[in-house]
């Protein structure tokens, strides 16, 4: 940790009209949540946005990032109201973060792929984020728990086994699948994590047809090959309705 630790504040921003008690209202949340992590809580912020269209079916958007012993946590959820939203955040990063000290366990699996509401009918969507960074060499357990405690549906990064560029996400029949550039093959020692493997090689592509895929399906992501670059890349759907695409640094 450095040295750091918790100073007793929770940095919230907000987009949209988000009035000032519920913003009030979720900050005492995760506020005393983090007061039971005095000795390993290095930062807290929460991000809150309102959509502005009424037909948004998920209208209250709160999202947290804890730094805990240096590990990050981070959890999002929506609902109709922020006040909904700030109780289902803070029950979430309470057993996040939970798993950091306690045996690790996996999240359960409902059988279905997630569902992405969105707040924008089907017509003309963008990628409206890019973020590069280098990706973590790491198994495809390690790779799982960095997903589970980031409460994302899927996380990319480099298979310590083959060094491909790999995406772990949730899939039925076990609730975690894993997929690599080129090796269907299952991992060398068995995981920790129940795992399958695709069997399908990753198609090749740009993000933009990435994106039109996704524009002909339901799927929550779309894992490609980059054309120009060769690299494993994810485009993925946003709460706002636009799409986001992650690519190695």
């Amino acid at each position: 940790m450095g040295g750091q630790r918790w100073t007793g504040g929770v940095v919230v921003q907000t987009r949209g009209e988000v009035l000032d008690g519920a913003r009030e209202y979720v900050r005492k949340q995760i506020a005393g949540l983090a007061r039971k992590l005095p000795d390993r809580l290095v930062s807290a912020r929460v991000k809150l946005v309102a959509f502005a269209r009424p037909s948004a079916p998920v209208p209250a958007l709160a999202q947290a990032n804890l730094d805990v012993a240096g590990r990050a946590v981070r959890a999002q959820v929506a609902a109709a109201f922020f006040a909904e939203a700030g109780g289902l955040l803070r029950a979430r990063l309470r057993e996040q973060v939970a798993s950091l000290t306690g045996p690790r366990t996996f999240r359960p699996w409902r059988g279905a792929a997630p569902e992405v509401p969105s707040a924008r009918p089907r017509g003309p969507r963008e990628i409206v984020r890019r973020k590069e960074f280098p990706l973590t060499r790491c198994d495809p357990a390690e790779a799982a728990f960095t997903m589970d405690l980031s409460d994302y549906d899927f996380h990319l990064f480099v298979d310590a086994d083959t060094g491909e560029d790999s995406v772990v996400h949730r899939a039925g029949p076990t609730g975690y699948r894993l997929a690599r550039l080129h090796s269907p093959v299952p991992p060398r020692n068995r995981p920790a994590v129940p795992l399958t493997v695709q069997p399908r090689p990753v198609p090749a592509d740009s993000a933009a047809g990435a994106a039109a895929r996704l524009d002909r399906t339901d799927l929550p992501f779309a894992f490609f090959r980059d054309d120009e670059t060769g690299r494993g890349s994810v485009v993925y759907r946003r709460y706002d309705g636009h799409y986001g695409l992650i690519a190695p640094a």
